[in-house]
């Protein structure tokens, strides 16, 4: 039988909890009185900025978006407190219609932070292959890593089909203080990237990925971080000493990074009849600063997300499963190279 779950090796203790929700939901609230007490200077400056600099309301848009952000954190916040007095004094916060009420606030959140990028920032976005969630789940979702919005984008789509994701994620994340009080009452499990004891890492994720309901799905992002030539190269090098049969085939990868199977072999084992759905996109951009995502208001190309879905039955087994998986990343790395759309001014709805 699966052990207890756990959300994180080293973040999820109570006492780890407060000390970070200590500063976190403060700040979060605080930052939301700041910003709307600031929004009509900061409006003011920055329709003076953007005419100086001949933006397109960049500065504009993006003052605006900062509000909307941060009342949606603050008004998860608050909502996230209501269902704790609902169902925490009566010992339910790990019933069934807590994690559906926490799975709706969830949904809520990630869906309204995406509107909001589409109305503010000129974020268009589609997805191709619907028709891949339409027999719902349970699901185990393969995404691509391509920005640092990922995770929002793809609860976003899973949420519009029906289905409640399990988040593999890395616990930097915890900062963000919706993300972290209600990550942690819904199955997610939030890595630590850097830790020595893999096994135990292993075996939480691997706990996440069973008892999977057929309106859930279990994300994870096998490439384990964002694509950069000299990642790459590194994945390489480490292939090569860990497994030399792979190489070849991450050699041929010029957009995405060779897969981590660990992780994903875990979540394999604990699930062994779910389908696989494999999630792409184009037009997403790694805006490492505010100034990269200043420069690129509103979004020059639109985000295209592709799905395809292969049945259980179609994996081959233990012996051959992995070069399979590689096999299918270079089709992604193929569709990422013939799909990437070229900037042409404003962005185009799908």
């Amino acid at each position: 039988m699966p052990g207890p779950r756990v959300w994180s090796s080293r973040d999820s203790t109570s006492r780890q909890r407060w000390r970070r929700r200590i500063f976190t939901v403060p700040a979060i609230l605080i930052g939301f009185l700041a910003f709307l007490v600031l929004l009509v200077p900061a409006l003011i400056v920055g329709g003076i900025v953007d005419l100086l600099t001949r933006r397109r309301g960049s500065t504009v848009r993006l003052a605006i978006y900062a509000v909307w952000w941060a009342w949606l954190e603050s008004a998860g916040v608050f909502w996230a407190a209501v269902l704790w007095m609902r169902y925490a004094p009566l010992g339910q916060l790990d019933s069934r219609s807590s994690r559906g009420a926490h799975s709706q606030l969830q949904r809520w959140w990630s869906t309204n932070l995406v509107r909001g990028a589409r109305t503010l920032l000129g974020m268009a976005h589609g997805l191709e292959g619907r028709e891949a969630l339409r027999s719902g789940g349970p699901l185990i979702v393969l995404a691509r890593h391509g920005s640092q919005g990922d995770a929002l984008l793809v609860a976003s789509i899973l949420a519009t089909a029906g289905l409640r994701p399990r988040f593999v994620l890395k616990r930097q994340l915890l900062w963000d203080p919706c993300l972290d009080i209600v990550g942690h009452r819904i199955p997610n499990y939030f890595v630590d990237r850097n830790s020595t004891d893999n096994q135990t890492e292993l075996g939480h994720i691997r706990r996440l990925a069973c008892d999977l309901e057929d309106d859930e799905a279990i994300v994870i992002f096998p490439e384990g971080t964002r694509y950069s030539e000299a990642k790459r190269e590194k994945a390489i090098d480490l292939l090569g000493t860990a497994a030399p049969e792979r190489v070849a085939s991450a050699r041929r990868l010029r957009h995405v990074l060779p897969i981590r199977t660990a992780g994903l072999l875990a979540i394999l084992e604990a699930a062994p009849s779910t389908d696989l759905l494999f999630l792409n996109h184009v037009g997403v951009h790694d805006f490492r600063t505010l100034a990269d995502l200043w420069r690129n208001i509103p979004f020059p190309v639109p985000l295209r997300f592709h799905a395809t879905r292969s049945s259980r039955n179609e994996a081959p087994g233990a012996g051959e499963l992995v070069g399979w998986l590689d096999a299918r990343w270079e089709d992604f790395d193929t569709w990422v190279a013939t799909n990437t759309p070229e900037p042409s001014g404003l962005p185009t709805r799908f």
